[in-house]
């Protein structure tokens, strides 16, 4: 079952085959007409997308989280759009293309998970998620501050102006979408709208 997007990391036979098992079969037509009843099928293949992640962790050399800040329901949604546009292909086609766009964005070591909480909303980032944001805020001219991994003050003034410039409400809360298309940027596999 396992093929990792990383181009030394691959788990298949002497011809690059693989068996895909499960939910990672069920075409992109079958999945979105699941996805918008919100039935079985969709959820299996949400278990599904996690069990992959997880494989990935463990057996990709170098990776401690193959999606360190990406949530099941980020890949849902991008699974979604994808398969509007592609109703033929399998759910395993567009995990694949989606962890070859993240992979490069890995973490490699085990980084510390700390909670945020604002704007009514909470969640929690690896520290190195949040030293991630500071240099992409910094270099985009939002962010003065340290890169310290701290979600302070002044991160979130940053994620807030960060946020106005893509037309995202201004929040200052670190949303999937918000660290999508800060952290993947502008030429990311799908956009995804806040």
């Amino acid at each position: 079952m396992l093929l990792l997007a990383g181009p030394e990391a691959r788990a298949t036979d002497n011809q690059g085959e693989y068996a895909v098992r499960g939910a990672g079969l069920v075409s992109c037509a079958v999945f979105n007409q699941s996805r918008e009843k919100h039935d079985d099928v969709y959820l299996v293949v949400a278990a599904w997308i996690d069990g992959y992640i997880t494989a990935a962790n463990q057996y990709a050399p170098d990776t401690y989280d193959a999606a360190p800040f990406e949530s099941t329901e980020l890949f849902l949604t991008i699974a979604g759009q994808y398969c509007r546009d592609h109703p033929k292909v399998p759910v395993v086609a567009v995990l694949l293309d989606v962890m070859k766009r993240i992979w490069p964005d890995r973490l490699t070591r085990k980084s510390e998970k700390v909670p945020i909480t604002h704007s009514g909303h909470s969640t929690r980032l690896y520290v190195e998620i949040i030293r991630r944001m500071q240099r992409k805020l910094q270099s985009a001219g939002y962010y003065k501050g340290p890169i310290d991994g701290t979600f302070s003050s002044r991160t979130i003034e940053a994620l807030k102006a960060f946020q106005k410039s893509i037309a995202f409400k201004p929040t200052g809360f670190p949303d999937q979408a918000t660290l999508w298309r800060l952290l993947q940027g502008k030429g990311s596999v799908h956009q995804l709208q806040g």
